[in-house]
């Protein structure tokens, strides 16, 4: 388990979005203000733990189509291993392909070495992988964390975190202001004083002509005031865009906003393909796009989202919730994606299109063609206390507050054609091969 488990903190995004959000800044009568998102998505991470579930009080639900005679009986597992070198990002070139932290949580990563934002057909290939047999695909779900601070350490770590950041501006704001003041002819030796003798001197040498050339002077030092200012609220716009840009990404322990705890690394990986219950499969094409589940269910509905949740030893039910497993069983994810291909198509417009689920009976719908059938299970040893406590959850966008129906998962096919032939053959003929 990561180091300092137990002792977590507020996101930072919540720390400084209510810190900069108090915060007006007057420079000679200049208020610049900021606004950093929604401060209340950003803090909502605790889990509900209403969501939590014991699974022996949950009835089997898992069912099996049962086979018929040009069933593809075999299986395929690839070893990419349980992201030992730390491959995190809150990107997904999928579905967000080229925006930095578009995801706005945290994702796994096995397989490609290079999956980030900017990751296309061309970069991906060649790149490397964590796959023993040289799959290059990309494989990457949301993490899990284990957060145990309570609600009112909570919010007494972010007053506090906000007192400081206030402190230090309100500092910065009387710096400014003394600045201001020595500028304009406040503080120390009045700087009009000074003008005023000196003026009194030279208006007894030179007459009141100098008057004149004085009150030039004052218009042109208002000018540069003026001008000073603006460009103090420039340079406080440019960077207010670098804070956002900053709150965006994660800090460094990767935790983003509502999105904190400590990452729990998976004990076990299984990344399995199957075959079809009624037909034979075909290769998938190369760069192939198929997602799991639906990561905004609460905006999208039901429809896409999948029941993922369930201990070892009951895998034959899964639920939406998060499962409370009882003792010597671990909690567990499994995540089946669709396999009846619409042609040779890689991806659709919304990314579901083009690949769907075969029907109760195992059968693809008239004019689809079956695929290997890619399930990635993921187990998780979380102490029976943590469970019950309701204390872990997996990363979410900020609006999903941590449900555990908006689990998902995405994949995309970097293997060779050797690789992909061997996978067919194997499924297709009936074994049971590990590479």
């Amino acid at each position: 388990m990561a180091r300092n488990q137990g002792r977590h903190r507020i996101a930072r995004r919540t720390k400084i979005a209510t810190a900069l959000l108090g915060l007006s800044i007057a420079v000679g009568g200049l208020v610049v203000s900021t606004t950093t998102g929604d401060s209340d998505k950003a803090s909502a991470d605790e889990v509900d733990k209403s969501q939590f579930v014991d699974i022996t009080k949950v009835q089997p639900n898992v069912d099996k189509p049962q086979q018929g005679r040009n069933a593809s009986t075999g299986s395929f597992t690839v070893d990419c291993g349980k992201n030992e070198n730390g491959h995190f990002n809150p990107d997904n070139f999928i579905a967000q392909p080229g925006i930095r932290n578009g995801a706005q949580h945290l994702h796994d990563y096995v397989g490609n070495l290079s999956t980030n934002a900017d990751s296309n057909n061309d970069s991906l290939l060649g790149a490397g992988t964590t796959c023993r047999n040289g799959d290059e695909s990309a494989y990457f779900w949301p993490v899990v964390r284990i957060d145990t601070e309570e609600e009112g350490e909570r919010q007494q770590n972010g007053q506090n975190q906000n007192n400081q950041q206030g402190d230090k501006q309100n500092q910065g704001g009387r710096d400014q202001q003394r600045q201001g003041d020595r500028n304009s002819g406040g503080g120390g030796q009045p700087q009009g004083d000074r003008d005023q003798n000196g003026d009194r001197n030279r208006q007894q040498n030179q007459g009141d002509d100098r008057q004149g050339r004085d009150q030039n002077n004052q218009n042109q030092n208002n000018q540069n005031q003026n001008q000073n200012n603006d460009n103090q609220g420039n340079q406080g716009n440019q960077n207010n865009n670098q804070d956002q840009a900053e709150l965006d990404a994660p800090n460094a322990d990767n935790e983003l906003a509502g999105n904190d705890g400590e990452i729990q690394r998976p004990a076990v990986v299984d990344i399995t393909f199957k075959g079809n219950a009624q037909e034979k499969v075909k290769e998938m094409p190369k760069f192939l796009r198929i997602l799991y589940g639906d990561a905004k269910v609460t905006t999208n509905g039901p429809a896409n989202a999948r029941e993922s949740w369930t201990c070892t030893g009951f895998e034959d039910r899964v639920i939406k919730q998060y499962p409370i497993c009882p003792e010597g069983s671990d909690v567990k994810r499994v995540h089946t994606f669709p396999s009846c291909l619409d042609g040779n198509n890689i991806d659709s417009e919304n990314h579901r299109d083009h690949i769907k689920y075969p029907d109760e009976n195992g059968e693809c719908a008239n004019g689809l063609t079956a695929v290997p059938e890619l399930t990635i299970s993921l187990t998780y040893k979380i102490p029976r206390e943590i469970q019950v406590n309701g204390q872990y959850k997996v990363d979410s966008f900020p609006e999903e507050d941590h449900n555990p129906f908006s689990d998902h998962d995405d994949f995309a096919n970097v293997m060779s054609n050797q690789i992909m032939d061997r996978l067919v053959d194997c499924v297709n003929e009936g074994r049971k091969c590990r590479e």
